[in-house]
Formats: C-alpha cells, structure tokens, sequence
C-alpha cells in the first residue's frame, strides 16, 4: 500500500511541476497581439499609450472644475468662521 501512494504521489508531483513549469512560461512570454488588430508597433503603441495619459489628466482636471466647493466652517454657536465652538468666546465667558 505504500508503495502505491508513493507512486502516486510522485505521478502527482510531476504533473504539477509541469503546470508550473506552463504557467511561468506564460508569464514570462511577451505579448505582441492587441485584441483586434495584430502586431502592435512600438512607436503606434508609445503614442497610444501618451494619448490614453493625455485623456487621463483632462478627465481629472475636468471633474476637479466640476467639483463644488465646500462652505467655510462656522461656529456652531455664533456662526463666525473665524474659529469653532470648542474656542468660541461666547461660550468661555458663560463658563
């Protein structure tokens, strides 16, 4: 019985080095195809690339136009923005 688990064992191990062996040839093989168009040359993909970044930074800059501005923070008990209710001189001078 032993015998066979060892055979077996050693039958599983290879092929899982095996599959390892696959999947870090996949890893490490380059990809040149695009999904729709075949080889993709290096200076049409370097200007793919800057024209994506390019779209990138407008969409950024556009929503940081769009956002509204927050109100100034006010006293919660004199509604002055020049501190908070924590050192409002209203309330040291009722303490």
């Amino acid at each position: 019985m032993a015998m066979l688990s060892a055979v077996l064992l050693a039958s599983e191990n290879e092929k899982l080095r095996m599959e390892n062996q696959r999947q870090k040839q996949k890893r490490v093989k380059k990809r040149i195809y695009i999904a729709r168009g075949g080889v993709l040359l290096g200076a049409e993909g370097a200007s793919r690339a800057q024209a994506a970044q390019e779209e990138a930074v407008a969409v950024a800059v556009e929503a940081a136009v769009e956002r509204p501005q927050r109100a100034l923070r006010k006293c919660s008990m004199c509604k002055l923005t020049e501190h908070n209710a924590r050192i409002c001189p209203r309330r040291q001078a009722t303490s």
